[in-house]
């Protein structure tokens, strides 16, 4: 029993990494498909704000650090950089969709921020959220 909870006190929710503040419901969690067959699924997490600013958190934790690389990798080119912030996790890179990329150790997540926010600040947001992330991993 104690090492069930020792278990889930080094695992915490992915939901609860992210706070965006007061003018959002709490998340809605769901599992999301693993990219790639024998990988195990990850944690999608949508955050529904008032003002029509919704957030999308995708976490994956892979089986090592080399895994997550691979396949990190591997990814960018179904999702093309369009540009590479430096200081965020191991690798970072945002998307033509504006989302942000992270790879951080054996995890890697994905941020998109959805609003009628110009990209620079949607970028902007959705590099603190992932910069408050890592420092938790």
């Amino acid at each position: 029993m104690l090492l069930i909870a020792l278990l889930l006190l080094a695992q915490p929710d992915p939901c609860s990494w992210l706070a965006p503040g007061a003018s959002f419901a709490p998340p809605q969690r769901s599992t999301a498909v693993p990219a790639y067959s024998g990988q195990a699924p990850g944690t999608r997490c949508e955050y529904a704000g008032n003002r029509g600013t919704n957030v999308e958190l995708i976490v994956y934790v892979d089986h090592s650090p080399a895994e997550a690389q691979v396949t990190f990798q591997k990814l960018s080119a179904f999702f093309p950089a369009t540009s590479k912030p430096s200081g965020i996790g191991d690798a970072a890179y945002f998307d033509q969709q504006h989302a942000i990329h992270v790879l951080k150790g054996k995890t890697r997540f994905y941020i998109r921020i959805s609003s009628s926010d110009p990209d620079a600040t949607r970028e902007k947001q959705a590099r603190d959220f992932a910069t408050s992330i890592v420092a938790k991993l």
